[in-house]
């Protein structure tokens, strides 16, 4: 078996043990969107206005519940010691990991997020554009979340150190998100904001996970 698939099936095992990792941020989602309607009037437009915007926020905060355990497990059970002296690049590896980790975590999230919508009535051109939104910039997310992950490694609370430590990077996704949604909602033409928020993630993840190997080799007193 190579290594890729040895990595791949780790994750899943991971994923089998834990489910709760999977459910935690759509219960967290669904909690979050569903007390929004007690603070305004049921039928009040204003619910649909900002609707999109509360959905986004909320997923970004349940994105971060699963950050510390990103590389948590595999630094204590020694399995980033391991990737040192495989036949790959850190660099390689760090990707894949966070390609599975974006697909069995936060793929599933965002596929609830039309049912937030339809909780806060949401027109059906901005929940599309929601959902591409969130599919085109949670894999930047992921890679900054990643990389604080990775420079707070083995600290206590590293999870919401990283979080802090990353908070900056999560700025521009979240404005050109949220410029894509109210261009939406207007509607006027997205294209290009959602155009500069693909090159945007592609960029994070071409150079981000060469910043996580670099860190993760600091963190496991590998030599660079």
């Amino acid at each position: 078996m190579s290594i890729e698939r040895r990595l791949i099936a780790r994750e899943i095992r991971l994923l089998l043990s834990r489910p709760g990792d999977v459910v935690k941020p759509m219960w967290f989602l669904m909690l979050v969107i569903s007390m929004v309607p007690m603070a305004l009037a049921p039928d009040s437009d204003l619910l649909s206005e900002i609707g999109s915007a509360m959905i986004w926020v909320a997923t970004l905060l349940a994105l971060l519940l699963n950050t510390d355990h990103l590389f948590r497990d595999d630094f204590n059970d020694g399995v980033l010691e391991q990737w040192l002296f495989f036949d790959r690049p850190l660099a390689w590896l760090v990707a894949l990991k966070l390609v599975t980790h974006w697909l069995f975590y936060v793929v599933p999230l965002i596929l609830i997020t039309p049912v937030a919508g339809l909780m806060l009535s949401i027109t059906g051109n901005v929940l599309g554009a929601l959902l591409v939104t969130l599919m085109v910039a949670t894999p930047a997310l992921t890679c900054f979340t990643a990389l604080g992950a990775a420079l707070t490694l083995g600290s206590s609370r590293s999870g919401m150190l990283g979080v802090l430590v990353m908070m900056p990077l999560f700025v521009p996704v979240v404005i050109l998100a949220a410029g894509v949604l109210i261009r939406a909602t207007d509607g006027s033409e997205v294209l290009p904001l959602l155009a500069l928020l693909g090159a945007f993630s592609v960029a994070s993840a071409c150079l981000v996970p060469l910043a996580v190997a670099a860190a993760l080799r600091l963190n496991i007193g590998g030599s660079s």
